[in-house]
């Protein structure tokens, strides 16, 4: 049950944070916002750390820092890809690889899923090809091939940031957490740097980066606990229910709709996740 709600609280803290951050992403660099927001959820985890000690190997350190690598190019994937695409399209189709590539991952490894769990990796990939389908013209534009790209991108990143977390000990508190955000912040500001000279952000987009990455910090530190409490095929899926929280802040605060075919695709790629973390 405690795997369930700090799962849950993940898919919430999730969905506002990149609600958040597609939004600045919209008034400055996806690379910039994701650098600064990771600045602050760095700091944040760092006060954490000092505040809740715990044992940790070099091991640890090393699977962080590979989480934060990979959830980094996650995180500003899914930045670019919500700053150029339709927020109600691409948060489900990030969720349903997210959820599904640690499931899958799991299953190799040797965890058993009934068959209902399998089904819903299934209906995932169904999914994918429903929510990134286009009709007219004006519809491709607000949903073009990049932000399809991107958000594949992100859901692959995200997938791999929750199977490093998976692998570092269990006892290492959130010294792992702490190790991925040093490496990301690092690799994102010097990639911001470099192609733009500075990693300040527009005044207009400070507020929204900076409260993102707040809800980031909070998001990792429950999705981490969840990750150590129970399988990682549960937490991971139920950790990817963020597109509800983020089509909902999108449908009230930028009024996006969608097709009929796409919402059927959103009530997939939610169904997907919720069938394949039942055990």
């Amino acid at each position: 049950m405690l795997t369930i709600l700090l799962s849950t609280a993940t898919s919430v803290l999730f969905g506002c944070s990149d609600f958040l951050g597609g939004l600045a992403s919209r008034r400055d660099s996806a690379f910039a916002v994701t650098a600064n927001a990771h600045l602050l959820a760095l700091a944040i985890v760092a006060v954490a750390v000092v505040a809740f000690p715990a044992p940790f190997s070099g091991a640890d350190l090393w699977w962080g820092a590979a989480a934060g690598i990979s959830g980094g190019i996650g995180v500003a994937s899914l930045y670019g890809a919500l700053a150029v695409g339709r927020m109600g399209v691409v948060a489900p189709l990030t969720a349903a690889l997210s959820g599904s590539l640690p499931a899958v991952y799991d299953l190799l490894r040797g965890t058993e899923l009934r068959p209902l769990s399998l089904v819903g990796l299934g209906i995932a990939l169904v999914a994918i090809v429903i929510v990134s389908a286009s009709g007219n013209a004006e519809e491709r534009a607000e949903m073009p091939p990049r932000a399809i790209a991107l958000a594949v991108l992100a859901g692959v990143g995200f997938s791999g940031s929750f199977i490093f977390f998976s692998l570092a000990g269990k006892s290492s508190g959130l010294v792992p957490l702490l190790a991925a955000r040093v490496v990301s912040v690092a690799m994102l500001m010097a990639i911001t740097f470099a192609r733009r000279g500075r990693v300040s952000l527009a005044p207009d987009a400070r507020t929204s980066a900076f409260s993102a990455g707040a809800l980031d910090a909070a998001a990792n530190i429950t999705m981490l606990a969840a990750i150590r409490i129970g399988p990682l095929a549960v937490a991971s899926v139920l950790g990817s229910l963020y597109p509800v929280v983020t089509i909902l802040l999108a449908r009230s605060v930028l009024g996006e709709r969608l097709r009929p075919v796409q919402r059927a695709g959103v009530v997939l790629a939610l169904a997907a996740v919720m069938l394949t973390a039942i055990r």
